[in-house]
């Protein structure tokens, strides 16, 4: 059972991240006032460290700083929340030392799985510093311990770093008998297990195996590769220095663990969290950052852009008619047809329901908008072949452009939002520009 500590000055969601912790086995604590945060922690054990980013007093990137350079504090896992939106920021989270980030408003499957997953990799970084304590204070490995481990173990020689040891998982994986292991240089450990490297002569990359002989301290860096097959594989390498009591670095042991399954797992939990679920698309928070992207670099080149909103023409009748599978097929087919409308650098979103959206980046011309938007209206007044069932649909589509009808996500939206309600009241089936600054009457 973990310890986890909430840091919201939300009573509601204190209230609901607590609530969802608890029920898979663990204990919680919260914090209203964020400058209390390393007081608390210096003075209580905690596990882990749910943090909101946007608090009245400190804000959670500050305190995020703060801890990642504490001496003691450094190693407590802290997951970051935030109801805002944006790449930028989720990035900057990673950068500052945090091992994840939940959206707000709160997802509790989505919550839970993060959590587990924080504490399982906590989980391991202890396991393994453990180990490196016992080695450092070892005179000799244990042969039974060396060889009973799942992760691989090399032992290499500080001077020339060439291999002195390997347990038994290494054997196996290169297929060869120990005694022609033995005397391998580094680069040919490195090419079995994680990295296309080359003798230290040609290399340029930084090579972790160096940069320990040089600290005297551990040091750990995840690899992606690219596996015969093609399969891309993720390996943490954690490299420890082996001392001699009173002397300096002597042999490096290098432990690999294969983490593609967590990797993976922590791709598809960001991928969902702006991604729609069932289509695939862009979902309302990915979409209002690529606008936001879109005008940056419109303003930067002087070019225009524009905001499409799409309806489904009585989508409704669909779901009551022929049950909501149906629907849901519909709607994947109608993501592929946007999709195959526009260019690469453009995107198409949901927003939910029937809702779908697309920006446009660098249009020259409003003809060029009205050319794509007939062209969408074609192909998804082609029939939709659905199972057993033939239908025919029709799409209404407002559109806002940059810079006549907004300078802002929030105007271009609304914009669009108007100009669709626009081709509905012209009868459906038709695309209508937002009018209302230019004063020109929409097409």
């Amino acid at each position: 059972m973990a310890e986890i500590l909430v840091v919201d000055d939300d009573s509601q969601a204190i209230e609901q991240t607590c609530r969802l912790i608890s029920e898979i086995g663990h204990t919680t604590d919260f914090l209203v006032e964020s400058r209390y945060l390393v007081p608390k922690l210096e003075a209580h054990k905690v596990d882990l460290v749910l943090l909101d980013v946007n608090m009245p007093d400190v804000d959670g990137l500050t305190l995020l700083k703060e801890l990642k350079s504490h001496p003691v504090l450094d190693k407590i896992p802290v997951i970051m929340v935030t109801g805002e939106t944006g790449e930028k920021l989720i990035s900057q989270c990673f950068q500052l030392g945090a091992v994840d980030f939940v959206n707000k408003p709160i997802r509790p499957l989505e919550l839970q799985s993060r959590v587990r997953i924080a504490l399982e990799t906590q989980e391991h970084i202890l396991d393994i510093k453990k180990k490196n304590d016992d080695l450092a204070q070892a005179k000799a490995f244990s042969e039974t311990i060396f060889n009973s481990m799942e992760d691989v173990l090399v032992v290499l020689n500080k001077d020339d770093l060439t291999v002195v040891d390997a347990n038994k998982v290494f054997v196996e994986k290169v297929g060869l008998p120990i005694s022609e292991i033995v005397g391998a240089p580094c680069y040919f450990t490195a090419r079995e297990l994680y990295h296309p490297c080359y003798p230290c002569h040609g290399h340029s990359d930084a090579c972790i195996l160096s940069d320990t002989i040089q600290s005297g301290i551990t040091n750990d860096q995840e690899f992606q590769y690219e596996q015969e097959k093609g399969d891309i594989r993720y390996t943490k390498i954690i490299t420890i220095p082996i001392k001699r009591p009173g002397k300096d670095v002597d042999k490096i042991l290098l432990i690999a663990r294969d983490v593609t399954k967590a990797r993976l797992l922590q791709d598809r939990l960001r991928h969902l969290a702006f991604h729609d679920v069932l289509t695939g698309l862009p979902n309302r928070q990915l979409f209002y950052d690529r606008i936001n992207q879109s005008l940056a670099m419109s303003h930067r080149k002087n070019k225009m852009m524009a905001v499409m909103f799409f309806d489904l023409d009585r989508f409704k009748k669909v779901n009551d008619t022929l049950g909501h599978d149906i629907g849901d097929l519909l709607l994947v087919e109608v993501a592929s047809r946007l999709t195959s409308c526009v260019r690469k650098s453009d995107t198409i979103a949901r927003l939910g329901g029937d809702e779908f959206t697309a920006v446009l980046n660098e249009v020259d011309s409003v003809d060029q908008v009205k050319k794509l938007a007939n062209k969408m209206l074609k192909s998804l007044g082609k029939k939709f072949n659905l199972e057993e069932h033939t239908l025919v649909v029709t799409s209404s589509i407002g559109i806002s452009m940059f810079p006549q009808d907004g300078d802002n996500m929030e105007l271009l939206t609304k914009h669009a939002d108007k100009a669709l309600y626009k081709a509905k009241g012209a009868g459906r089936n038709n695309a209508q520009f937002y009018s209302g600054m230019s004063g020109k009457k929409g097409r």
